[in-house]
């Protein structure tokens, strides 16, 4: 009776995890960002955390944690508890940019740390010059740049940011002679672009409505494969010659690897669920972003895919070495 009792118990004990798993969730989910409130990313992440809330039933609530380009909440993410409970805005600098290009300080790695629970928005970045700039398309940029005596220079804000490692492969790729004049932050090198410090930058469309509406600053095209939804009739750069330039910056949601399998289930249908819902891809739009619609066959292999080619960008630019 005594063996039976103590069976009995250990079965009992085994099972709690499972239970604990099927009741999830069972308190509220925790979406780290690692960016300031207010930006695109984050305002994605809270119309998201909105729309999970409803479909999973409990508050899902947006937790800030800046510093260091966004690897500071990433990092925290990383040492999280594996128990869905605690989650995270996943982009470009942090996951696929911060190890390449400080590989002494990144304490984590992102394809061997976390796990992509859904793909939330490509960021389109933007070719902005300003207004007198002798161009209204990238054939006439290019040429204007190759003209003798031509020295171009260019605003980011900063050196190994995305927008620096893209304007690095399409000068490199163009055989442009440009100057890379870094800034503080990205408000700071488009506004330089407006007030005509600078010859021309890279953006996503937000921080740029205002300048673009009052005829402040020309766009020649994207530095993505596909058209900003919001954007139609401006083309890419790859249709108008730069060849295979496809550099859109994205927005995940990811979890610490670990996870139990019945509770990213339940994370893969809720998110699979609220990026097919219209009024979360409207709003998306709406702030400048492309719904991502990554399927879920893509998503293991997203970040080593990721890491791999924004790696080869900061060797190119050589900025690894300007940041440490």
């Amino acid at each position: 009776m005594k063996r039976f009792v103590c069976g009995a118990a250990a079965l009992l004990l085994a099972a709690l995890p499972m239970l604990a798993r099927a009741d999830w969730p069972d308190r509220p989910i925790k979406i780290i960002v690692p960016f300031p409130a207010g930006n695109s990313s984050d305002v994605s992440m809270r119309l998201l955390g909105e729309r999970l809330s409803s479909r999973l039933g409990q508050p899902v609530i947006v937790d800030n944690r800046v510093g260091v380009g966004g690897a500071l909440g990433t990092g925290v993410l990383a040492k999280a508890p594996a128990d869905g409970y605690t989650l995270g805005m996943g982009s470009t600098g942090p996951m696929a940019i911060a190890k390449a290009l400080r590989p002494d300080t990144v304490t984590y790695d992102a394809p061997r740390d976390f796990v992509v629970v859904g793909g939330i928005a490509w960021a389109h970045q933007l070719l902005s010059v300003h207004k007198d700039f002798p161009a209204s398309n990238f054939a006439e940029f290019v040429a204007h740049a190759r003209k003798p005596g031509v020295r171009l220079n260019y605003s980011t804000g900063g050196n190994g940011t995305t927008h620096h490692l893209i304007i690095s492969q399409l000068v490199n790729q163009a055989k442009l002679n440009a100057e890379h004049v870094p800034y503080k932050g990205s408000v700071e090198a488009i506004t330089a672009v407006i007030g005509g410090q600078v010859d021309f930058s890279l953006t996503d469309l937000p921080p740029i409505r205002g300048a673009l509406a009052a005829g402040q600053v020309k766009l020649l095209g994207t530095a993505s494969g596909a058209r900003v939804p919001s954007l139609p009739n401006l083309p890419t750069l790859r249709e108008q010659g730069a060849k295979d330039f496809d550099y859109p910056t994205w927005i995940l949601l990811i979890a610490p690897k670990g996870v139990p399998e019945p509770i990213m289930e339940k994370l893969y249908s809720a998110v699979d669920a609220v990026m097919k819902m219209p009024d979360m891809r409207d709003r998306l739009i709406g702030l400048g972003l492309a719904p991502m619609d990554l399927p879920r066959a893509r998503l293991s292999g997203f970040l080593q895919a990721e890491e791999a080619k924004w790696s080869e960008l900061v060797q190119v630019s050589g900025a690894a070495a300007s940041v440490r």
